[in-house]
């Protein structure tokens, strides 16, 4: 069996990750955690897993950090990086860290579930897939408020500056925030950065 750790900080990510792999006969799922911190606590008392499935863009440490520290304080570790929005700058980085492979969100669950067997029978140095950056959900009108949001204005300040209508600016975030599938406007920006719209 091998032993399986999942780092993200959506709980939907998380329940979707452990899921996909409990139903697959040769993984098993050891602990899913939302933080770096979490990870290092649970790696101190239980050992370090198989493989490491780890987010990249997270708040409080994003996945690189995470890498490291695992590093520093348990030596070797297989950790494969999973991007909501991957980039070759980043794939770059893991590589050079001494991550074992990075590999898109958007992933097809076989080929994820063998590039993390591959991994973990020392198969492949790297794991990782063809890919291509997606493109923007939102118009440009919406990119526009959604920049303003991330810097903390209030809809009424966006109206303002972009020259529109309260009822527009409503319904552009109502927009943001179903493209992102995000409950309220604090977790459409969270996932915007997440997914690398917002830098």
């Amino acid at each position: 069996m091998i032993n399986v750790m999942i780092i993200d900080d959506h709980p939907l990510v998380r329940e979707g990750l452990e899921i996909m792999l409990s139903h697959r006969p040769r993984f098993t799922v050891a602990t899913t955690v939302s933080s770096g911190e979490e990870a290092m606590t649970w790696c101190r008392k239980n050992g370090v897993p198989d493989i490491i499935l780890c987010d990249v863009l997270m708040p409080k440490e994003d996945g690189f950090t995470v890498l490291g520290n695992l590093k520093s304080e348990f030596g070797d570790v297989k950790l494969i990086f999973l991007s909501g929005m991957p980039r070759k700058g980043d794939e770059a980085r893991a590589r050079q860290m001494g991550a074992c492979g990075y590999m898109p969100k958007s992933a097809d669950t076989n080929t994820l579930a063998d590039m993390i067997a591959k991994v973990a029978e020392g198969l492949v140095d790297f794991a990782t897939e063809s890919y291509t950056s997606e493109k923007s959900p939102f118009s440009p009108k919406e990119r526009e408020t959604l920049k303003y949001l991330a810097l903390g204005k209030t809809r009424e300040e966006i109206s303002i500056i972009m020259g529109c209508g309260i009822e527009t600016t409503k319904t552009r975030v109502t927009e943001i925030r179903r493209k992102l599938d995000a409950s309220n406007t604090i977790a459409a920006i969270a996932r915007a950065y997440e997914l690398g719209y917002l830098t």
